[in-house]
């Protein structure tokens, strides 16, 4: 290995000092010195490295770890010389969390000794923190993932069983496309087509979709299509993250149904009230008639009657009239009378006409 010269080494650990945390402990683990990438990393001022110096790493752990045999022992080893490489959770000044991406070193002397322990570090909460949010969505969402041509590369167990396969079947779906969960006339269209093109371009989908299981039953999901890109906005991967809601959407369309067939009930419960509305109408129409027509029945038999009686008095009293000239009897009682009678029939038929008559118009105008 070629050896590096004096100002070559200087100017590599002066590029490591200015781009990542660093700090010094001997080998209790008692704080010699700290670059200001590792005092602002771990919220201290850059320019009071004596808040930590003299203090013992602990002041970076929680108290449980600190009273542990564990932390005893990574002391004792490192102090052995041994090297540790790893995420780390530490405590922050103001008491918060964060995650170090760290190397302790053991620096050893000429003769093999160790002199301090020298730890590199950079801050990776962001990403641990990620990393977290995906496997507490992983444990509760059926999560798959594709290229960008919708070819599948990875799906946790969870979408595997919501898809009909069993949780370890995933040799059986990587490397074909997203096609196998939907129909084909769909996967021959111009917008499946599109809705590719668009996620290779990075836009973002949202909605519920119906997709086919295994066994070509249909389930309905809600479900997020997310474009993973690299840092130049190009498409690596697409992400997919879904729950099964064919239930939900199932119970819909029963109440739905039910809805609709209620309503066709109530229409027909409409019809059938106009339909007797009708009827009645009709019966109370058809009887009226009836009535009336039994009345002008009825006064034109009266009517017909009273005429004949006046008829039969008037032919009567004119015989009797008639006898009595012939026989010589009083004609002027009897004629008298003839008259008197016939005058009070004719006036009595007459009132018994005009009576009939005007009941008959006001039943009429009813």
């Amino acid at each position: 290995m070629q050896s590096l010269s004096k100002e070559e080494l200087v100017g590599r650990l002066e590029a490591i000092n200015r781009s990542n945390a660093i700090i010094d402990f001997d080998l209790n683990g008692f704080i010699l010195s700290a670059n200001s990438v590792f005092l602002i990393t771990m919220g201290f001022k850059d320019d009071e490295p004596e808040k930590v110096i003299g203090q013992h790493h602990s002041i970076f752990v929680a108290p449980e770890y600190a009273a542990s045999q564990d932390y005893k022992d990574f002391w004792k080893k490192l102090g052995e010389g041994n090297f540790y490489e790893g995420e780390f959770e530490r405590i922050k000044a103001n008491g918060d969390i964060i995650y170090l991406q760290a190397t302790y070193n053991p620096i050893f002397n000429e003769d093999g000794v160790v002199t301090k322990i020298v730890k590199v570090a950079s801050d990776i909460t962001l990403t641990v923190l990620a990393k977290h949010s995906i496997a507490a969505v992983n444990k509760s969402n059926a999560i798959i993932y594709f290229d960008c041509d919708g070819y599948i590369l990875d799906a946790n167990p969870i979408f595997l069983e919501t898809m009909g396969y069993d949780k370890n079947d995933l040799d059986k779906i990587v490397g074909k496309h997203h096609s196998i969960f939907i129909g084909y006339g769909y996967a021959k269209s111009e917008e499946y087509k599109v809705f590719w093109e668009k996620l290779k371009s990075g836009e973002f989908f949202e909605g519920q979709y119906e997709r086919m299981k295994v066994d070509g039953s249909s389930i309905f999901l809600k479900a997020t299509y997310n474009p993973i890109l690299s840092n130049d906005g190009t498409c690596k991967k697409v992400m997919k993250i879904a729950s099964d809601i064919t239930e939900t959407i199932t119970s819909k369309k029963q109440v739905e149904e039910l809805s609709k067939n209620l309503q066709v009930e109530l229409d027909n419960s409409n019809n059938l009230k106009l339909s007797v509305e009708r009827e009645k109408d009709a019966a109370l129409n058809d009887l009226d008639v009836l009535i009336k027509k039994s009345q002008s029945e009825l006064i034109t038999t009266v009517v017909r009657v009273a005429l004949m009686v006046i008829c039969g008095v008037g032919l009567v009293t004119t015989i009797l009239y008639g006898v009595a000239i012939f026989t010589s009897k009083d004609t002027q009682i009897i004629g008298s009378t003839w008259s008197n009678m016939f005058g009070i029939l004719l006036t009595n038929a007459f009132s018994i006409v005009g009576t009939i008559m005007g009941v008959k118009y006001a039943t009429e105008k009813k």
